[in-house]
């Protein structure tokens, strides 16, 4: 049996390691990750802290916390900076796994033309169109499970749907200059996050391209709920497709098999949501076992915010078996 779960870390680990600041927080989230007993661990938002002196940053309040768990031995896959293989300061993506990594990549907007676009609210105006970059990369490893294919794994955050910046737009960190910047930002958002997910979309279709019958499995944050243009994306069902013979190209997403009510990974404002997702291959479904979502007694990100709910995290992870 394989378990493989993906667990946002909300903002996990100051800038500076702190282990008293850091306590709290360990004492929260190590049961969490205990109870996940997973073989393949996805996870997002995991911040990186320097050493006193030290240049680059290093994961060690991820190291704290997995001192305390079955995780410390198990190898590790990070994301990097886009100019350095180096940890970004904050919410690096990352895959911890029990079983060997054998390769690894970091896209940044790796397989389609950067989008650019020309905001008409701008201040100052800009003649020019401006390249539209992503907030994060994805993460791509593959992974040696033993078993008649390696695994490709893809992790992944796309671009919460809050409007982006817009050179002066804003009057302040929380407040609009016009609802016309506003439009456009909340425009540029949603283009960043459907554009990252033609990315990985994309990558998906060159492991696809080289192994037809390759074990994909696709997980992380994506933002993006039920029919939500991103998910439809990443996963091409062939209903969108229209194309029956393309069946073999489709992600599956393992968490929808769930009840509307069992698959919510995150509460904002006593309104549940499905913001976290598991996409697998056809040729992994056919391992396929189950699905959990371990949101019993999960935080509202907005009424408990300033609670000690605060210490783990406000969403919940997802994890699915597979008989391999």
């Amino acid at each position: 049996m394989l378990r493989v779960a993906t667990y946002n870390m909300e903002s996990f680990g100051d800038d500076r390691f702190d282990p008293d600041r850091l306590a709290p927080r360990l004492k929260a989230l190590r049961p969490r990750l205990s109870e996940l007993k997973a073989d393949i661990l996805c996870l997002q938002e995991v911040n990186a802290q320097k050493r006193q002196g030290a240049q680059a940053r290093e994961f060690l309040a991820l190291e704290a916390l997995l001192s305390g768990t079955e995780y410390r031995e198990y190898e590790i896959g990070h994301s990097t900076r886009p100019n350095a293989a180096l940890p970004a300061d904050r919410h690096n993506l990352m895959v911890l796994s029990r079983y060997p990594i054998v390769d690894q990549k970091v896209l940044f907007q790796t397989h389609l033309q950067v989008p650019v676009w020309r905001p008409a609210h701008a201040d100052p105006y800009t003649e020019a169109p401006q390249p539209i970059t992503f907030d994060r990369p994805i993460l791509q490893v593959e992974i040696d499970i033993g078993a008649r294919n390696t695994l490709h794994v893809f992790v992944v955050h796309l671009r919460a749907p809050i409007a982006a910046p817009i050179p002066g737009g804003k009057l302040s960190v929380s407040s609009w200059r016009s609802v016309p910047a506003w439009a456009e930002g909340y425009f540029l958002s949603a283009l960043k996050r459907t554009a990252q997910a033609l990315d990985l979309r994309l990558a998906v279709d060159k492991v696809f391209e080289i192994d037809p019958a390759g074990m994909i499995l696709v997980a992380g944050d994506f933002n993006a709920s039920g029919d939500a243009s991103a998910l439809r994306l990443a996963c091409a069902d062939p209903e969108d497709t229209g194309n029956p013979s393309l069946h073999h190209r489709q992600l599956i997403q393992v968490d929808a098999l769930l009840p509307p009510d069992a698959r919510n990974t995150i509460i904002h404002k006593g309104r549940g949501q499905t913001l976290d997702h598991i996409l697998v291959s056809p040729s992994l479904y056919e391992t396929f076992s189950s699905v959990s979502v371990f949101n019993s007694g999960l935080a509202d990100e907005v009424l408990e915010a300033e609670t000690d709910a605060k210490n783990a995290s406000f969403h919940a992870a997802v994890c699915a078996e597979f008989n391999l």
